[in-house]
């Protein structure tokens, strides 16, 4: 067995081992899982990067992102490869959309869609309606398949400058390769705080008392929520901005778990902060119960 095999394998157990423990979030592990082993996956095979994206040290250590510096989504990334990858996850996790998928998948397949021009008009929601019309797909299953093709690609960006961006200072709660704030924060050695990009799954250090929302520092206003004795697990609140993050207790693991695996399996403190009244700190799809 490979090393990049056992991987998988492990990921995947740890799936099934969160299912049990926590029936509550079963149902989403049981949705995403196929998405996480997926990008896992496919990230491993890819480890040289796809082009040039030059940073300029002066803007980056000023809060500019790499994102608001360069063009990250490239022609020449592989977006067709990638697209039947996450058509074939949701597939899976997404019964009502599966059949969307399959069609999808085979138009790839055969050349006859183009995943980049879909990912690089996001923000126009009057073409992405009309491309779900012209293929016959349900808008909703076909923006799903944008947002995560989009995050694959980005995954795999933060996967190239990693290393580049290791000895640059970045002090800012947002994304320093995306721009997008995160949604879940760990805390590791000696208290120290990690952020998890909700979009390109990169993460970055931040003070442990500041919003990453905001930067407001207070702590007659910014707390930490345990939920049911849970000690390992809390939220962390802002009174200014009115957001949350959930933070996981990673100091005693010898292995780091995955970000969204952890994410995912902590819906519940999602309602719970939500019927309080606060937001989330990045909505993602499991975690907007106060917009439905």
């Amino acid at each position: 067995m490979t090393e990049r095999t056992q991987e998988i394998e492990e990921l995947a157990a740890e799936i099934d081992r969160l299912a049990m423990a926590r029936p509550h979030a079963a149902s989403l592990l049981q949705a995403f899982g196929p998405l996480i082993l997926g990008r896992h996956r496919w990230l491993a095979t890819k480890q040289g990067p796809t082009g040039t994206f030059p940073v300029d040290p002066l803007k980056y250590q000023g809060g500019i992102s790499l994102m608001q510096q360069c063009r990250l989504l490239l022609p020449e990334d592989p977006w067709q490869e990638a697209g039947i990858v996450i058509a074939e996850a949701i597939e899976q996790g997404f019964p009502q959309f599966a059949e969307d998928m399959r069609r999808l998948a085979q138009r790839i397949g055969e050349e006859q869609f183009d995943c980049f021009a879909l990912c690089d008009a996001a923000n126009d929601n009057d073409q992405l309606a009309g491309e779900a019309n012209r293929l016959g797909l349900e808008p909703v299953s076909l923006h799903l398949f944008q947002r995560f093709l989009i995050r694959l690609i980005l995954a795999k960006r933060a996967q190239d400058m990693k290393t580049t961006l290791a000895p640059l200072s970045w002090k800012k709660g947002y994304c320093p390769i995306c721009g997008s704030l995160p949604h879940l924060a760990s805390l590791r050695e000696q208290g120290q705080r990690w952020l998890h990009c909700s979009t390109c799954s990169h993460e970055w250090p931040f003070s442990r008392l500041a919003c990453p929302q905001c930067d407001y520092e207070n702590p007659q206003e910014t707390n930490a929520f345990f939920v049911d004795g849970d000690k390992e697990n809390s939220v962390f609140t802002c009174g200014k901005c009115q957001t949350y993050l959930i933070t996981s207790n990673q100091s005693g693991n010898l292995r780091q778990s995955h970000a969204d695996l952890i994410a995912l399996s902590l819906a519940h403190l999602d309602l719970v902060l939500q019927e309080k009244g606060f937001l989330p700190m990045a909505e993602c799809e499991w975690n907007t119960f106060s917009s439905r």
